[in-house]
């Protein structure tokens, strides 16, 4: 006789119990993903409460299933809770466009950081901020690559 599988509650890790696994490997690079766009570290972490909160049993079984970037499935569920976030900073005054106190945006030509900050801190698209600045969608994501450069090359 073929011994069988096990299966009872004690033997199958409950939600509960993977969704702190994910956690505990994906929660800190989350924390620092969200921080970077709310600017406010209590806000980081309810953002980052409410994206856990909201996996379901079968999210975490797809998003943990070999071949998935766990890490990108859950970046992708942050970037919809901040879809809310991100729609009022759009909304802010055009002085406000460039994000000024991080090291990185202070380095970078005015341009740069005008592209930086509308693509990454406002979720824009560089169709959108090409037709801003009255420049081509190449000229944008030039000035784009320029800007990361310059972020690589001060690490």
């Amino acid at each position: 006789m073929k011994p069988q599988l096990a299966t009872t509650a004690a033997s199958l890790p409950t939600n509960a119990q993977t969704k702190q696994d994910l956690f505990n490997r994906f929660g800190a690079m989350l924390l620092g993903y969200i921080s970077e766009v709310v600017k406010s570290s209590a806000e980081a972490e309810r953002y980052l409460v409410d994206v856990f909160n909201q996996l379901q049993t079968s999210d975490v079984h797809d998003i943990t299933s070999p071949g998935v970037n766990t890490f990108l499935y859950l970046q992708a569920m942050a970037r919809k809770k901040l879809a809310s976030f991100i729609s009022s900073v759009e909304k802010c005054p055009d002085e406000k466009l460039i994000v000024k106190g991080n090291r990185f945006v202070n380095m970078m030509a005015t341009d740069q950081q005008r592209v930086f900050c509308g693509v990454h801190y406002h979720g824009k698209s560089t169709a959108n901020i090409a037709a801003e600045m009255n420049t081509s969608e190449a000229a944008v994501r030039k000035l784009l690559r320029e800007a990361f450069i310059t972020i690589r090359n001060n690490r």
